[in-house]
């Protein structure tokens, strides 16, 4: 037994320094995930519940009510969006909920669903996981040779999606159920693998779980000082490491432990450990069923009914035919123990039955034990006589397998001890040469190491050099650049200053005409337009950049003025032919209105008849497309007619806007044009003239930015 100890620990201490094949999942706390919740939508909040799902069976302790809270919320939320993982996950969870309930059937169906959706959308680790669940749904059910297959089928799966966490368990499981039909061969080599996948995987939880399943493996075996030794270890790694224990009806070590005093005839230390398991874990039925167990040692049959007679209906709805089988027997030996032989032998029958039917030994053992003892008080001698030979025949054959593997294992341990030992002789002879290595080899890398830090230095010092001097160039074209930009905008606004004077010339010669006319009511009308107008364009001309809405409202006085001025003549209409936000919309100052006064006075003002003028507009990909048309002359007759003007004035609004735009064009990155063209009827003859103005315009958040940018 000493040996089996020390063998464990070196087993262990390997274990511990070989390379790392995963991290057990750095899971979030249940606090953190529930203040991220409200802030998530549709695919993320589904996730973020089967998350919090999931950490209450990854918890300390397993709250199957909250896993099915959370898991019902994450399927009722994928099935809206119809999100295939999140319902698989969430059916998942569903599954394992009732797993701890001891509600297998129900289990079964969740896991099934699940099943089927992660196989939709070939997720090995959701099928790897959904066939280690449903295993344990077979294991309860005692239907060993599906369990196995669908373990078998976890392990694949799980091996291809890197799930070290999973195989861990798939083979701890293995390990159990191949203890459960007496192969301890089978048993040991799975539990070891676990143990293994555990310790290089640094999952101190499970590292403790292994442990405390080991402790299993011996107790079965009959090593009972071994595993109390195991689940001694057990307990303290999970004291040193500060956390607690899982308390699944599998791996409490409290309660294995209690299981442990009781085989060595100890009740009160198995009632001990037993109550703190329950103070642990007091949902747990299969704590209360060992506790039962440990007062059938003490003669409490009473006591110990109270707790078997419980759930034993609920075994059965849910075809828990392992605990079934277990708390049968365990009621047999209650009734048996009050003399009620009747009773004894109903509970008794069944048990083994149950057992026998799974092959499962040493619940076979019990049952052989327990009839042939129930039927001697009946006094059938021959059945007793009978259950008494099968249980001896029995007990002998597992008993022989037991010895033979307990004294492999010791031998399997003693070789290892042996070669342990050679190999720690070849290290300390290999050590004095190492030392002798490492002194040489300090200074040539002491060495290496000044050369490298010169070698850097001086890299250092050359990048510093070289990044200095680009800075300096950077600055010397940056300063260029500011220059540059400085002069154009200098243009810029002698162009706008230019179009001041013209612009009034032309209204103040429209005024005097009114004056001369003795149109006193016409020039106030058309004064007390000139002076709105020539306010916002006094105020606009300063800018850069004004709203579209702004130029528009200028563009609006001045037709009506040119309006008053032809006597109605003509009218105009302005329209957008899509969606535009013309307070957010910046363009250049009276950029529209030279183009609409060249069509009146050299279109519109020529024609016979009511004359119109069109302006649209409309935006695409940052471009706004302005159209302004007329229904005059065209340009050929309105050239005859300038040329027999006397006057022969030149078009000074339209030359300087030209020069606008090519500034713009050039200085400022944009893309602004105009073209002129004629309409013509059918028969081809000029019937209008349309100009098209094409310009990137800015919105507002740049033209604050901008703002800010000079102010700096």
């Amino acid at each position: 037994m000493l040996r089996s100890r020390k063998f464990i620990i070196l087993l262990v201490s390997i274990l511990f320094t070989s390379v790392s094949l995963a991290q057990h999942p750095n899971r979030k706390k249940i606090d953190s995930l529930k203040n991220l919740l409200p802030s998530k939508e549709g695919i993320n909040k589904i996730n973020c519940l089967n998350a919090l799902s999931e950490e209450y069976w990854f918890a300390p302790r397993v709250w199957p009510d909250s896993i099915s809270c959370w898991a019902n919320e994450a399927n009722q939320e994928a099935l809206k969006i119809n999100y295939a993982f999140g319902l698989g996950t969430s059916n998942q969870h569903l599954g394992v909920a009732e797993i701890y309930r001891k509600n297998f059937l129900t289990a079964e169906k969740y896991l099934r669903l699940a099943y089927k959706t992660f196989d939709s959308i070939h997720n090995n680790n959701g099928l790897g996981w959904c066939n280690l669940w449903l295993g344990q749904t077979f294991y309860a059910e005692n239907n060993f040779k599906d369990a196995l297959a669908c373990y078998k089928k976890s392990v694949h799966l799980l091996g291809k999606s890197g799930d070290g966490e999973g195989e861990g368990k798939v083979y701890a499981w293995m390990s159990f159920l191949y203890e459960g039909t007496g192969d301890y061969d089978s048993s040991f080599y799975y539990c070891t693998k676990s143990l293994m996948i555990r310790q290089k995987m640094s999952d101190n939880v499970c590292i403790a779980g292994a442990l405390t399943n080991m402790g299993h493996l011996f107790k079965v075996a009959g090593a009972f000082d071994d595993a109390l030794d195991y689940y001694k270890q057990s307990l303290q790694y999970a004291n040193t490491h500060d956390f607690n224990v899982r308390t699944t009806n599998w791996n409490n070590v409290h309660e294995s432990i209690g299981i442990i005093y009781r085989l060595k005839n100890m009740s009160d230390s198995s009632i001990y450990y037993l109550q703190q398991a329950i103070q642990i874990d007091p949902e747990n039925q299969l704590t209360r069923i060992s506790l039962g167990e440990t007062f059938l040692l003490q003669n409490k049959y009473d006591s110990a009914l109270n707790i078997f007679l419980h759930p034993i209906e609920h075994f059965r709805k849910e075809n828990d035919n392992w605990d079934l089988m277990r708390v049968l027997l365990d009621a047999g030996k209650a009734y048996d123990g009050k003399k009620e032989e009747t009773s004894a032998l109903k509970y008794a029958s069944e048990g083994f039955l149950l057992a026998k039917n799974a092959n499962v030994k040493p619940f076979m053992i019990q049952g052989y034990q327990l009839l042939s003892k129930i039927y001697s008080h009946l006094h059938r001698n021959d059945s007793a006589y009978f259950f008494m030979q099968q249980y001896i025949s029995l007990k002998d054959s597992v008993n022989n397998k037991q010895f033979l593997w307990r004294l492999t294992t010791y031998k399997k341990q003693a070789d290892f001890k042996k070669q342990m030992d050679q190999l720690a002789l070849l290290d300390k002879e290999n050590k004095i040469k190492e030392d002798k290595l490492k002194q040489e080899a300090l200074l040539k890398w002491i060495l290496i190491a000044c050369l490298l830090i010169v070698a850097l230095s001086g890299f250092i010092i050359y990048k510093n050099l070289t990044l200095k001097r680009k800075n300096e160039k950077l600055e010397s074209r940056h300063k260029q650049a500011e220059l540059q930009q400085h002069v154009t905008e200098v243009e810029m606004q002698a162009l706008r200053a230019q179009m001041n004077p013209h612009f009034i010339f032309n209204c103040l010669s429209s005024i005097n005409r009114f004056i001369l006319k003795n149109e006193t009511e016409a020039a106030s009308n058309y004064l007390t337009k000139f002076s709105r107008l020539i306010r916002m364009v006094l105020n606009n001309s300063k800018k850069p950049f004004i709203s579209l809405e702004d130029e528009l409202e200028m563009l609006c006085l001045y037709l009506d003025m040119e309006k008053l001025r032809f006597k109605d003549s003509f009218d105009y209409s302005i329209t957008f032919t899509n969606s535009i936000d013309d307070g957010n919309v910046f363009v250049p100052p009276l950029l529209l209105q030279p183009f609409a006064e060249n069509a009146i006075w050299h279109g519109l003002m020529h024609k016979e008849g009511h004359g119109h003028l069109e302006v649209e507009l409309s935006i695409d990909k940052k471009v706004l497309t302005c159209a302004i048309t007329d229904n005059g002359v065209g340009r050929n007759k309105a050239a005859e007619f300038k040329s027999k003007s006397v006057e022969k004035q030149k078009s000074m609004g339209l030359q300087i806007t030209t020069e606008r735009l090519a500034l713009l064009n050039k200085d400022h990155d944009e893309k602004t044009f105009f073209n002129i063209e004629d309409i013509r009827d059918n028969e081809g003859k000029p019937v209008g003239t349309r100009v098209i103005l094409k310009m990137n315009y800015k919105d507002l958040t740049e033209i604050v930015s901008e703002n800010i940018i000079t102010n700096q």
